[in-house]
């Protein structure tokens, strides 16, 4: 290819991008943050709580501020080592996260561009197919969750990379660290469907022309391609590993509820979301929109036309047919989610990821099959058919003048390339023509999905929160379904400082990250099944006051005037003092043992009186004299989120009770000595202590992250090793 020629190429790729500079240029140069959905109140305050951990040189492994703890690094979505991540040390959070998402953006452009030019597509399919997929309104929407919406931006790559069938080392070396740095994103799902997509691939690459010299059989692409997987895995061993000791230590060892399942599942009214028909309604409650146009659905139409891609069109009617069906409300899709593990995934939609690739592609190789025209008869009178009403579709929308002008122009475009044209100049124009007017099209309509504030609402502490600050215990509110109704009774319309505002004086979400606010709730998607039992036992109690004040909580945080507790209002919140709380230490004389920890936590609930007996999981090396009343001072002479240091003195042996939680790779130490650290309660960290005085450190030191950072650093270290040592020089007889 020319240089002319190779320039021309990258600029028509570039072009790609438009749809997200305009949706982003608010964040990118005029300092307003993106607040539609889940960002301003979970995907802010956790990327900014990891960035300030790693400014202050510490390696966040745990977040002592939600739900009595909880294990950060084990927290996929925080990406505490996702290199994207770094972008948040930029002082400001807005441009951060403009340019954490137009990254994104564009490796999902390079990923598409790559696939299509891959697959032989001309410059101006290849523009159509890499525009169809990044600014769909799928793509848009999705751009609110930033850890799927990160997974998703690596699909493009490595399917490009699977399709080649991995004849050489830096195609398997490239295709482990996508896969590796697609992993690090959080988004499991996302992840494992790409990995079913590549697999699929492999089993049924490109074709080469001409033909290799040497026949690469199919077991040895798959063997590669495992290589290329186990690499991956290892490379975000660091996250998946603590991960992992966490799934197994949470809640989503046993299924989703039914409604949980189906929460976020699409409806049969997204058919009308993908042609722009049906305005405001996408068919899923967790997707904004799901636009991809007439246009496109017209020129994927075309795709099966052309015989020489036939059968990567029937691969990828599959995958998409896969990701209906498992996004789908109702049979069959509700029965594809009983079966495990996808009877543990949540909000069904991200499935569409697969459709709306397939899509986009389709669409690409119909672009091309319109150009290059061959066919007769029926066939050319079906397109003018479908591409006739893709027109009709296009001008009927309830979309503004502009979309539809383009959206119709572009149509136009293909219909025109059903003409016997001679003139190949002529047909590369239309198809050129067709791409920019379906960029035009897809810009315009999905730019009202993204939604700013002023970058200093951000970080803006209300000053309802601020006098919390005089709580010394953890701050109890409602849950977060309840607060979030709340946040937004006035709709998704509402004016987003005003949202964000409320998001912050409710603590909905992880916005007590911003503040240092130590609550009783966590906004985790995967929290540890401790916080879920506190959780659980709170919503279920008659005076949630009292179960809360066992987990040291001080002070009750409402939007709902308290009937049985004194309030005083503050702002649009009542905060009421919790008399019947659990100091954050009690040193304990008397003690049961029950193993069992769901029991043992609501054995203690019925009990009551925690502060003078404790269930524990273990005999304590010391036991306590329950007649003796102990001479006791006690401490916290250091809280920090890996360590907790307590000094106390004590005329009598007894059992030191910290309400934290108890989670796998806590230690504790006393003395320069381990002791063994026990659970109390079922949830809370205790050690036994003799008589004397003692300063006993609590610390988190987890094998998972230990282990995961070193499966990791072998992994670079594996990478960096093949790539240096180049490709293996093999002498193979020709077929």
């Amino acid at each position: 290819m020319s240089p002319r020629r190779t320039v021309a190429s990258a600029g028509l790729a570039a072009v790609a991008l438009l749809p997200p500079l305009l949706w982003l240029w608010p964040a990118l140069t005029l300092r307003q943050a993106p607040s539609f959905r889940d960002q301003g109140d979970f995907f802010f305050p956790l990327k900014l709580y990891t960035a300030d951990r790693l400014a202050a040189r510490e390696v966040p492994l745990w977040n002592p501020l939600s739900g009595g703890g909880e294990p950060w690094l084990a927290n996929a979505q925080s990406g505490v080592f996702y290199p994207p991540t770094l972008l948040f040390l930029l002082p400001s959070p807005a441009l951060a996260a403009g340019l954490y998402l137009l990254l994104h953006f564009a490796v999902a452009a390079w990923g598409s561009w790559r696939f299509l030019k891959e697959e032989n597509a001309s410059d101006a399919a290849a523009l159509f197919g890499t525009v169809a997929f990044v600014g769909c309104g799928f793509a848009a929407s999705l751009s609110a969750y930033w850890n799927h919406f990160g997974a998703w931006a690596y699909l493009p790559a490595i399917a490009a990379l699977a399709r080649s069938g991995l004849p050489t080392r830096a195609l398997v070396v490239g295709l482990g660290g996508l896969l590796g740095l697609q992993a690090m994103t959080g988004s499991p799902e996302l992840s494992a469907a790409t990995v079913c997509l590549a697999l699929l691939l492999v089993a049924f690459p490109r074709p080469e022309t001409p033909a290799p010299p040497v026949e690469r059989p199919a077991g040895r692409r798959l063997l590669r391609f495992g290589a290329a997987g186990l690499l991956g895995l290892a490379l975000a061993g660091w996250a998946l590993i603590p991960l992992a000791e966490l799934i197994l230590r949470s809640d989503r060892r046993a299924p989703l509820d039914p409604a949980a399942a189906e929460h976020g599942a699409v409806t049969w009214t997204a058919l009308g979301s993908v042609t722009g028909m049906e305005g405001q309604e996408s068919g899923t409650s967790y997707l904004a929109s799901l636009f991809a146009g007439p246009l496109l659905l017209f020129a994927a139409a075309a795709a099966p036309i052309e015989a020489e891609r036939r059968r990567l069109v029937l691969l990828l009617a599959a995958v998409a047919l896969v990701g209906i069906l498992a996004s789908a409300a109702g049979p069959p899709g509700s029965w594809l989610r009983r079966i495990p593990p996808l009877d543990r995934v949540r909000y069904p939609a991200k499935a569409l990821a697969l459709p709306f690739f397939s899509l986009a592609m389709l669409g690409a190789i119909g672009v091309d099959s319109l150009r290059f025209l061959r066919a007769r008869g029926r066939a050319r009178l079906l397109l003018a058919v479908i591409g006739a009403a893709a027109l009709a579709l296009a001008l009927a929308a309830p979309a503004p003048l502009p979309v539809r002008a383009a959206g119709a122009a572009g149509t136009a475009a293909l219909l025109l390339l059903l003409l016997p044209l001679r003139n190949l100049g002529v047909a590369a124009a239309l198809g050129l023509g067709a791409a920019l007017a379906l960029t035009a099209t897809l810009a315009l309509t999905a730019r009202p999905l993204f939604r700013y504030v002023p970058e200093a609402e951000i970080r803006r502490e209300p000053e309802a929160v601020a006098r919390l600050r005089q709580v010394n215990g953890r701050i109890l509110t409602p849950p977060m379904n309840a607060l979030a109704g709340l946040v937004l009774r006035d709709g998704l319309g509402a004016d987003d400082a005003v949202t964000l505002r409320r998001q912050r004086e409710a603590l909905l979400g992880y916005t007590n990250l911003l503040f240092q606010l130590p609550t009783v709730r966590t906004a985790a998607a995967l929290p540890t099944e401790g916080a879920r039992r506190i959780a659980d036992a709170i919503d279920a109690s008659a005076e949630p006051g009292d179960t809360a004040g066992h987990v040291a909580a001080r002070a009750l945080w409402t939007p709902f005037r308290p009937m049985r507790l004194p309030s005083r209002k503050v702002g649009d919140f009542y905060r009421a003092p919790l008399e019947r709380y659990r100091p954050r230490l009690t040193f304990v004389r008397a003690y049961g043992i029950e193993r069992d920890p769901q029991r043992a936590w609501l054995r203690s609930l019925a009990a009551g009186a925690p502060e003078t007996r404790v269930l524990l999981d273990a005999e304590p090396e010391f036991r306590p004299a329950p007649a003796v009343r102990p001479l006791l001072v006690a401490r916290v002479a250091e809280d920090a989120p890996e360590r907790v240091a307590v000094e106390l003195t004590t005329s009598a042996p007894g059992l030191l009770v910290v309400a934290d939680l108890h989670y796998p790779g806590w230690i504790a130490e006393t003395g320069g000595r381990r002791v063994p650290l026990l659970r109390a309660d079922g949830v809370f960290r205790a050690v036994s202590l003799p008589a004397g005085s003692h300063r006993v450190v609590f610390r988190y030191r987890p094998l998972s992250a230990a282990a995961g950072a070193a499966l990791s650093a072998a992994a670079l270290l594996t990478l960096l090793v093949l790539l240096w040592r180049g490709e293996p020089i093999r002498i193979g007889r020709r077929a």
